[in-house]
């Protein structure tokens, strides 16, 4: 992600310093879809909440790693990617092996749920 806004941003910068004809005009379209890419990009970062309260999120998908922190109703989890961990019961009487590695928005604390418990 950091790389895309810097190529934009780069873009962009090249787009300006170039005059508005022939290639400039050009390079400002690009440089247009590129904001227009990331804007989209941003807008699909899947967001999910926890689905009670204490939900520990660990440094790796399984229940013996070690918990970073926890996150409760309300604090909303950035969804960053999905992986396959330890098998876990739910509260449901399902067993769910997917993890997700998430960003608690409210403490920026980054690590894996069970998907148990989002």
């Amino acid at each position: 992600m950091r790389t895309a806004i810097r190529n934009a941003l780069l873009s962009a910068f090249v787009a300006a310093a170039i005059p508005l004809s022939g290639l400039g005009a050009q390079l400002g379209t690009i440089a247009a879809g590129i904001r227009d890419a990331l804007v989209e990009t941003a807008d699909q970062t899947q967001v999910s909440d926890f689905a009670e309260p204490g939900v520990r999120i660990r440094s790796a998908p399984g229940t013996s790693s070690e918990a970073r922190g926890s996150g409760s109703p309300g604090d909303r989890a950035s969804i960053l990617r999905s992986v396959p961990g330890e098998t876990i019961r739910c509260a449901d009487g399902s067993n769910n092996s997917e993890w997700f590695e998430i960003t608690n928005r409210r403490t920026s604390i980054t690590g894996f749920v069970s998907g148990c418990y989002l």
